[in-house]
């Protein structure tokens, strides 16, 4: 199931950030950017916690291998800023790198 997480965690990641570069290069608004990507970010992740809790109740159950292992399932929820706090990097390279390429 670990496999599975660190799946859905990077597809998180991928969508938002691709998402949210969309529209800083399209609205130049680097808020409006951020936004995005934190609530895509909170969607995928609590959409995907709410089908595995469907399918599997028994992930939820604290287990003891590992860090985040012990989290259960709400380790997706808990990437939630983690992968929003990573967007806001990207995002400022993206936009401090387009920025020099048009000086």
């Amino acid at each position: 199931m670990n496999i599975v997480f660190i799946i859905i965690l990077v597809f998180s990641l991928l969508v938002s950030t691709l998402t949210s570069i969309w529209i800083l290069k399209m609205k130049n608004k680097k808020w409006l950017a951020r936004l995005v990507a934190f609530f895509l970010n909170t969607l995928i992740l609590s959409i995907a916690t709410i089908i595995f809790y469907k399918l599997d109740v028994q992930t939820f159950h604290k287990q003891t291998e590992g860090v985040f292992s012990s989290l259960g399932i709400v380790v997706l929820v808990f990437f939630v800023p983690i992968i929003t706090f990573i967007n806001f990097y990207i995002l400022e390279f993206v936009r401090n790198r387009s920025m020099s390429l048009s000086n």
